[in-house]
């Protein structure tokens, strides 16, 4: 059974190793971050949340990563029956690429040198849905919600994509030059407070959501080449997890997105 492990495992590496670079957007997979809400049985229905926190995410793959610092400004409501957000997202960082393989003997791929490029953008972000409350009020299930993210990027990263875009010198490379990215999908939540303290609050959402314009901005010139394209790298959806805590207005969020293999945690006040 371990010699089966260690060869899945090997075989996972070599696969990697030889498959086609992607330089995403830097916000891809962090862009639709956890919006604070009340619930029913709060004493209050409308709540301004401000959180600041940190992402990362693999957008360059093994060989290099892109890290955010960003803060959202929510505004929420809840009803007996619905809740509806809206919000402001910002972001400043940077995208690096650290490590260059070595390319076998004979082979005439060119691989990117190693760069670091600053990179920010601002965006909203919104989210609706329909939920019930259990018997003894001290659990929301937010069984479906609808959400979505339009984040605007500048910065370096983005004018070094535009410039590597149909750029085959680099022929296992496939760069985005997407500057608006829509994200948008599902999310089933719950959400309850310690039966002895409505202060204390844990919340667990899935989100699964995809990016609608994000296929169309890659280079295709590299697929009339004979190299391997994956496209369900480039079309693949989002896949999130989201622990949320609270205590009265202070409140932690970390959030992992494992299609994209990004993750972000955030420091918030709710008032």
């Amino acid at each position: 059974m371990k010699r089966l492990s260690y060869f899945i495992l090997l075989l996972a590496i070599s696969s990697l190793s030889s498959c086609t670079r992607y330089l995403f957007p830097s916000m891809v997979g962090n862009d639709v971050v956890y919006q604070p809400k009340p619930m029913v049985a709060d004493s209050v229905g409308s709540k301004f949340n401000i959180t600041g926190g940190f992402a990362s995410s693999d957008g360059i793959h093994d060989e290099g990563d892109v890290s955010l610092g960003y803060l959202s400004l929510t505004n929420a409501h809840t009803f007996k029956d619905f809740n509806f957000s809206y919000g402001l997202l910002g972001y400043f960082g940077k995208a690096a690429k650290t490590h260059v393989p070595e390319d076998p003997k004979g082979s005439d791929f060119v691989e990117l040198p190693p760069f670091n490029k600053s990179t920010s953008g601002l965006g909203i972000h919104t989210s609706i849905g329909y939920h019930i409350t259990s018997d003894r009020g001290n659990a929301d299930y937010r069984i479906i919600n609808w959400e979505n993210a339009v984040t605007r990027e500048f910065g370096e990263y983005l004018d070094f994509r535009n410039q590597l875009y149909g750029d085959l010198t680099y022929k296992r490379l496939m760069v985005s030059r997407n500057k608006l990215l829509w994200t948008t999908g599902f999310s089933s939540e719950i959400i309850f407070h310690h039966r002895r303290d409505k202060d204390i609050k844990h919340a667990f959402k899935l989100f699964l959501g995809f990016s609608p314009n994000l296929g169309k901005s890659f280079d295709n010139k590299i697929k009339t080449a004979n190299y391997a394209v994956n496209d369900s790298e480039v079309g693949r959806g989002n896949f999130q997890l989201t622990y949320f805590f609270s205590f009265k207005q202070f409140n932690l969020t970390s959030q992992v997105d494992f299609s994209r293999l990004s993750a972000n945690i955030g420091l918030g006040y709710s008032f």
